[in-house]
C-alpha cells in the first residue's frame, strides 16, 4: 500500500505497547490500515524520521493517553503535530484514547477522549470503536429519571372504551431483527491487504524464531514485489520447505494465493487459496485441510488475519520436522 494514505498513526510510549498493539489490532480487524512503531520501523531505520514519516501519512493520530506518555518528549512531539494540522478539531485528526489514570492538560484538555480506563475486553472494543466512527451515542432505552421519584401515584381515570380483560396476559415485547451491514467493497480491500501484511509479518517473525531455536535450520523470505513472496526452509543446507504467496489470483477475486509447487513469474497455479467469507471480514481456505494438522484448533470457515497466517504457517512447515 506504498503511496496510499494511512488511516490511523498509533502514538504511545513503551510503557503503554500493550494498549497501542490491541487498540492497532482491534482497528486492523475492521479493516483501517495502521501504522505502530512496534510492527512498522524496521531495525536499522531512523526513529525520528520514521515518526515523522507516520505521523505526516496518517489522516489521523490516535494518542495512547496515560500519566507515562504526558511525561514523554516525543510524544509531544507526535500528537502536537496532530493538534497544529486541525487547531479547531473539526477533522478529529487527533484522537486521545486514555488507558491509565491521568488528566490531560493544557491544548489536550479541550480534545473528548476516548475513555477505556476500568472496562473489560468487550466493553473497551465497542467503546473505542464507537469513539473511532464518531457517531452519536444514544442509548437504546430512556434513561431513569434521575430526579425525585414520587412515593404515590394518582389512580387515573377509567377508560371511557371497550376494557380489556383483568386476566389478560401482557403481551411479549416484540422482537425487532437488526440489519446486518455488508462490508463495502473499500473494507473489503483493506481488510485482504491487512491478511497479507499480517502473513508476512508472521512469516518472517516465525522463521527468525525456528533459526534461532536450531543452529541446523536456516530460514529465508524474500519479496519478489510488493504483493508477492518466496519463502524457504534449508535442514543442514539442504532445502527442506519451499513456497510462495501472493495477493490476488488470476481467476479475478480477492484472496491470497499459496503454492508450493508454482515459483515463476505467472502465477499459473495455486495449491490453497484464502477468501473472504462471504457478507464478513474473514477468510476461509478454498482446499481446507485435507485430513492434516494445519487446522487443529482454528475454524477454517471463519479464520482472522493472524489465524490465516498461522495456519499457512503450518502448512508451509509441515514437511521440516
Amino acid at each position: 500500500m506504498s503511496g496510499s494514505k494511512i488511516d490511523f498513526f498509533i502514538s504511545y510510549t513503551s510503557t503503554d505497547k500493550k494498549w497501542a498493539e490491541w487498540v492497532a489490532w482491534i482497528l486492523d480487524a475492521r479493516g483501517f490500515s495502521v501504522t505502530l512503531q512496534a510492527w512498522d520501523f524496521p531495525p536499522g531505520s531512523n526513529f525520528v524520521v520514521e515518526m515523522q514519516r507516520a505521523a505526516t501519512e496518517a489522516s489521523r493520530t490516535i494518542a495512547i493517553l496515560s500519566q507515562e506518555y504526558l511525561k514523554s518528549k516525543y510524544a509531544m512531539a507526535e500528537w502536537a503535530a496532530a493538534l497544529a494540522n486541525d487547531p479547531k478539531g473539526s477533522k478529529r485528526s487527533l484522537v486521545l484514547v486514555r488507558v491509565g489514570e491521568c488528566e490531560a492538560p493544557g491544548l489536550l484538555k479541550a480534545l473528548v477522549h476516548i475513555d477505556l480506563v476500568g472496562l473489560d475486553k468487550d466493553e473497551a472494543r465497542e467503546r473505542l470503536l464507537e469513539g473511532i466512527s464518531g457517531k452519536r451515542v444514544k442509548p437504546a432505552e430512556e434513561p431513569q429519571f434521575p430526579g425525585k421519584q414520587r412515593t404515590q401515584t394518582k389512580t387515573p381515570p377509567p377508560f371511557p372504551g371497550i376494557a380489556s380483560s383483568a386476566s389478560a396476559i401482557k403481551a411479549p415485547s416484540r422482537y425487532m431483527p437488526k440489519i446486518r451491514r455488508s462490508p463495502t467493497d473499500l473494507e473489503k480491500r483493506r481488510f485482504i491487504q491487512t491478511c497479507f501484511d499480517t502473513l508476512v509479518r508472521h512469516f518472517k517473525e516465525a522463521l527468525a524464531e525456528l533459526s534461532a531455536q536450531d543452529a541446523a535450520i536456516e530460514g529465508e523470505i524474500k519479496e519478489i514485489n510488493a504483493t508477492k513472496y518466496v519463502a524457504e526452509i534449508f535442514v543442514n543446507g539442504e532445502k527442506r520447505a519451499h513456497c510462495k504467496f501472493w495477493l490476488g489470483d488470476r481467476m479475478g477475486g480477492d484472496g491470497i494465493a499459496y503454492s508450493e509447487t508454482d515459483f515463476g513469474w505467472d502465477d499459473n497455479s495455486f495449491n490453497e487459496m484464502l477468501s473472504l467469507v462471504q457478507d464478513e471480514l474473514a477468510l476461509k481456505p478454498l482446499m481446507g485441510d485435507f485430513g492434516g494438522r494445519a487446522g487443529e484448533g482454528l475454524n477454517l470457515e471463519h479464520l482472522t488475519p493472524e489465524e490465516a497466517a498461522e495456519f499457512l504457517w503450518r502448512r508451509f512447515t509441515s514437511r521440516v520436522g
